[in-house]
């Protein structure tokens, strides 16, 4: 009797185990199909103009499960922006670091940054970028701030990094020279935004024009690393 209730429990548990995937896979793809219908919708009609009425029906969701998923479009758009941004979070190993001047690091950085906004129609970048400064968007003004820190925080530690091997300046502040240049960036790409005149190419001119600057004012002279 003893050996038949210890089988039963493992099956039970096993049975359990399966269910619990089961509902984690079924999760997970209503999640993505929300995302997905989402991001779509707000290229083809613009932040505003969607509606959480509209993303559930595109989803094949009920209004009720959506909201059960995310409490406004404010949360989706952070979510949409978190999964964009992943790349520009991944940490340089010290080979990779190694391997490149510090010209090409930042080079390789603001071509990234400026390819994550680029991936987002002009005018819904526009639209996101006014949006965030209005009154009552402080959730997706927080998030998306969020979001900026933790992208800093990662270039400061890839300066802080390169301080250490001597290949920046030792009174270089890793943190403000990332604030720096993250400032930087993200103005060419504002002005990208708003001015249909002004060309990706032209942006990325422009940032890696000031990005020059910058390195020339943080790198430290020939006799120095010497």
């Amino acid at each position: 009797m003893r050996y038949k209730y210890e089988h039963t429990s493992k099956l039970e548990f096993i049975h359990e185990r399966r269910n619990m995937s089961l509902r984690e896979r079924k999760k997970k793809n209503t999640l993505d199909a929300i995302v997905l219908s989402a991001r779509k919708l707000f290229v083809e009609k613009g932040y505003r103009a969607t509606t959480m009425g509209e993303i559930a029906e595109s989803s094949d969701v009920a209004v009720g499960t959506l909201y059960n998923y995310f409490k406004s479009k404010s949360e989706i758009v952070i979510t949409i922006v978190s999964q964009d941004s992943s790349d520009l979070l991944q940490p340089y190993t010290r080979a990779e670091l190694d391997a490149l001047e510090v010209e090409e690091l930042i080079w390789q950085f603001t071509s990234k940054l400026l390819g994550f906004f680029a991936s987002y129609p002009r005018k819904l970048l526009n639209e996101l970028i006014t949006v965030f400064w209005e009154t009552g968007q402080e959730g997706l003004s927080e998030g998306l701030v969020s979001i900026d820190l933790l992208i800093m925080n990662r270039l400061t530690e890839t300066i802080l990094i390169l301080k250490e091997g001597g290949r920046v300046k030792s009174e270089v502040e890793p943190e403000i020279v990332s604030l720096a240049l993250y400032g930087m960036a993200t103005t060419a790409i504002m002005m990208y935004s708003v001015s249909p005149e002004i060309t990706l190419e032209k942006t990325q001119e422009t940032i890696s024009a000031m990005a020059g600057h910058l390195c020339r004012g943080i790198l430290p002279d020939k006799k120095e690393i010497q």
